[in-house]
């Protein structure tokens, strides 16, 4: 040793030195989601282009969860774990989402990777379960998401299905039987014009031509709005994103219309209302805000997201329902005592939700997790916006997932 020179010495001795603290911080988990470190929440969505709000939605969802899990403390198999969310844009398109997928449970180690797309969705279901084992926690109402038997699914919101009857009596009462439909042209919005079709029709009503337009490219609606009303409707059913939904109403009230509107659960009344006038949106049946929640936790996550995305902004169910599902999910690590096992995580959310602290009960909390892996709210309910500009709870009875 005393051959070699002492600068080499040195070098070579702390090399050493290096080497053995890498391998120090890797057996604790310091390069990776290990317990005791960093664990990667995934985020793929649409956080530019035309569905940049929605995107944004649920984004500030999760960051608002994992600022108060980390507040307060996750602590898996007696270590304290840190959680943090990585973020990239898929623009809506499914192969980009399926991308994003794969590269944050391979990169970023991420067991967890959050989606608000349906057709996403099924294009990360393809890869989820394979060479990459992660968890989807999905942020669709398409019951298809567990009909596919993905067994590493979670499927956060109702099945939209289970609206459509209640929103057929609703509308019927102040309105009337004949139906306009003017929904968006997308797989999800035509997946909801044929159940509301079906369950207008099972109620004796009459259903007009499919008017259904392209929310995310058609700026104009004077003229597909001229042609629904042409039918002389008592009732229209509108929705896709909240912004040209309230838009089409909005037209639809220009050109003289004064019935009721069913308004698909994508699209939100009181976020309607930051857009257009509120009289533009009453008699109106559609999902209810969740502002008019009453669970433990909404009134302090109410002031938290004013606090976080200012007065202009109105908290929407993309934004609570992940916020609940991002605390399901670490209380699920906690019992099952993984960060890094899926399969775990999974298994473990039934045990997990009575487990979770009131403070993320903010809207519509779920009480069981069905074997496909739907939660489910047993107490859901819609609302009616009255003439008065008043919400009226409607109560929702689901419907099954079961093809």
């Amino acid at each position: 040793m005393n051959s070699v020179p002492r600068s080499r010495r040195h070098r070579l001795l702390a090399s050493a030195a290096i080497g053995t603290l890498a391998l120090s911080m890797a057996a604790c988990g310091g390069g990776g989601s290990g317990e005791g470190d960093t664990v990667v929440i995934g985020y793929t969505g649409p956080l530019s282009g035309g569905g940049a709000a929605y995107g944004e939605n649920v984004q500030i969802g999760l960051e608002m969860a994992i600022d108060d899990l980390n507040a307060d403390g996750v602590e898996v198999d007696g270590e304290p774990i840190t959680l943090e969310l990585k973020s990239l844009d898929d623009k809506y398109a499914p192969s980009t989402a399926a991308s994003n997928a794969q590269r944050l449970a391979d990169q970023d180690k991420a067991p967890v990777v959050v989606s608000p797309n349906a057709g996403a969705i099924k294009a990360i279901q393809q890869i989820n379960s394979g060479r990459s084992n992660f968890l989807i926690s999905a942020y669709t109402s398409d019951p298809a998401i567990v009909q596919s038997d993905n067994p590493l699914t979670m499927m956060i919101p109702p099945n939209f299905e289970s609206y459509a009857a209640e929103f057929t009596e609703t509308a019927m009462k102040h309105g009337g039987k004949k139906l306009a439909l003017l929904g968006t042209q997308s797989e999800y919005g035509q997946q909801w014009t044929e159940s509301i079709t079906d369950a207008w029709k099972d109620a004796g009503g009459k259903i007009g031509g499919d008017n259904s337009v392209d929310y995310a490219t058609v700026s104009d609606f004077a003229g597909p709005v001229s042609k629904a009303l042409a039918e002389k409707p008592d009732a229209i059913f509108v929705g896709g994103p909240s912004q040209p939904t309230a838009l089409i109403m909005e037209e639809a009230r220009k050109q003289g219309f004064e019935g009721s509107f069913l308004v698909m659960d994508q699209a939100k009344l009181d976020e309607m209302a930051t857009v257009t006038k509120l009289d533009n949106l009453k008699n109106s049946v559609g999902v209810l805000p969740v502002s008019e929640y009453e669970d433990p936790g909404t009134a302090d996550f109410l002031k938290k997201y004013a606090d976080k995305a200012g007065d202009k902004k109105v908290p929407t169910s993309e934004t609570a329902l992940n916020y609940q599902g991002i605390a399901i999910i670490a209380k699920a690590m906690e019992v099952s005592g993984s960060v890094d096992d899926p399969e775990k995580i999974r298994a473990a959310i039934s045990d997990a939700l009575p487990e979770v602290d009131d403070k993320y009960k903010v809207n519509g909390f779920p009480e069981e997790i069905t074997e496909q892996g739907h939660l489910l709210n047993p107490n859901l309910e819609a609302t009616y916006l009255d003439d008065e500009g008043k919400y009226t709870k409607v109560p929702i009875e689901q419907v099954s997932d079961n093809k």
